[in-house]
């Protein structure tokens, strides 16, 4: 099938082209002190058709929705949903007592999502505070559209990541009657920046949006917030995940009392449980309460995913035994880690060695904590390039991973990033050189 049908043109039209210097210096001066890669130089962001780009939108709300209860029917409690995950509580320690746990566990999303020849397809779901990029995001959105003239001018549209994320939080300060100001609660030293920027832009934009926001590192956190006498921020921006600042020696401490105190960080704990890639395996799996319209909707959009025991399963009309299927049919599944992150714990059965692929299938079959999912081939966008020995361009095909942000139910902006020159495997910037782009929403001609 032709990529026209998800991809627009790959060459913006020659009214909107815009020389090689004004792009570099539009995105060198967005991403100024953030340590992304800006190398080699794409030309453009990656344009969807309008079919494409809302596909993504409305079908990542509704999968979320299904997510969510089906990790809510595994039990009515947090404790419950971590025994039936069969994980260690000691991950999970910031949970709070009443209904707001649940209400704000899918508030901030963006999962990971990659085109085949028939559309979109969900591979994994990050959800949570903690999803990163949502500032890189928003600053090259931000400088392609100035590049190319402006809102008015641009031949695409996108909305603005922390702007969507900025209403969300005034829409909550409403619905919980509490004043509209926002601790924004991480740490320079997970993000690995030599300034607070990252965190300063985010805590500017909430103020131009009418709410009041402060960052906060984690040390003397609960002191600032109760630096008058009262709780001085009853919201919170959790942009920090448990495990990454455990590997960091973060003490928790002063989170939890925080949380103790009553400032809702969010998203709430149970954002990471469902983000465990065990509860896409039990809807990909399909559940009891499911309806003939949310069959279609994960037959379409999600790939064959499975939690790894030594068990019967039906691939493709056909009963096998799962570990003798994986290992018979290396090249067309992904072995992945229920709580991996950042493309860690991810092996590629058709890009690794047939020794290693067994040996990781035991350990799965074993450990009980890993899925399996079925490969996906993607089809690839023909991306342009700047060339580095002078003013002219190349081209070259790339196959991008999408980040589409959803915030409480609304498209927050789409990032993206792909391995350059036509490269395939594991698609992270921070530890596979991916480089991070923005996709965005082609007009209508």
């Amino acid at each position: 099938m032709s990529t026209r049908q998800w991809y627009a043109d790959g060459r913006l039209t020659s009214q909107h082209r815009v020389p090689v210097d004004r792009i570099r210096h539009e995105l060198g001066r967005a991403m100024d002190d953030l340590d992304y890669p800006t190398e080699p130089a794409s030309l453009r962001p990656v344009v969807l058709t309008e079919q494409a780009y809302d596909a993504i939108f409305q079908a990542g709300s509704r999968l979320l929705r299904l997510l969510r209860r089906t990790l809510m029917e595994r039990a009515d409690t947090p404790a419950g949903r971590i025994a039936a995950l069969g994980a260690d509580p000691d991950e999970y320690p910031l949970c709070i007592e009443g209904p707001l746990e649940d209400r704000f566990a899918t508030c901030m999303s963006r999962p990971d999502v990659v085109i085949d020849a028939d559309g979109p397809k969900f591979v994994e779901f990050n959800v949570g505070g903690g999803v990163g990029r949502v500032v890189d995001t928003t600053l090259a959105t931000s400088a392609w559209v100035t590049a190319f003239g402006g809102r008015d001018a641009a031949p695409f549209t996108t909305p603005d990541a922390m702007a969507v994320r900025d209403a969300f939080f005034l829409r909550t300060a409403r619905e919980l009657g509490v004043r509209p100001a926002v601790a924004l609660v991480g740490t320079a030293r997970d993000v690995r920046a030599t300034t607070t920027r990252h965190f300063d832009l985010q805590v500017d934009s909430m103020r131009r949006s009418g709410l009041e926001a402060e960052f906060f590192e984690p040390e003397g956190l609960l002191q600032a917030l109760h630096g008058n006498g009262e709780l001085s921020y009853p919201l919170g921006l959790r942009y920090f995940t448990v495990p990454e600042w455990r590997r960091l020696g973060i003490d928790l401490a002063e989170i939890r009392a925080a949380l103790d105190a009553g400032c809702l960080l969010l998203a709430t704990q149970t954002a990471y449980m469902i983000a465990n890639k065990k509860v896409m395996g039990w809807l990909s799996e399909g559940r009891p309460w499911m309806t003939a319209d949310d069959r279609a909707l994960v037959e379409r959009y999600l790939p064959w995913t499975r939690v790894v025991t030594d068990r019967k399963v039906e691939w493709r009309g056909r009963q096998w035994s799962l570990p003798a299927l994986l290992l018979g049919e290396r090249e067309r599944f992904v072995l992945k880690l229920g709580t991996g992150i950042k493309g860690e714990e991810v092996l590629i059965g058709r890009f690794c060695e047939r020794a290693e692929w067994e040996a990781k299938v035991a350990e799965a079959v074993a450990g009980g904590d890993h899925i399996a999912q079925e490969f996906v081939e993607t089809i690839p966008c023909r991306m342009e390039f700047a060339d580095d020995r002078g003013p002219g361009s190349y081209e070259a095909d790339v196959y991008p991973v999408f980040g589409p942000y959803i915030f409480d139910g609304r498209a927050g902006g789409l990032g993206v990033r792909y391995l350059p020159g036509g490269r395939q495997g594991i698609i992270s910037v921070q530890k596979y050189g991916a480089l991070p782009s923005v996709a965005v929403r082609g007009r209508s001609a």
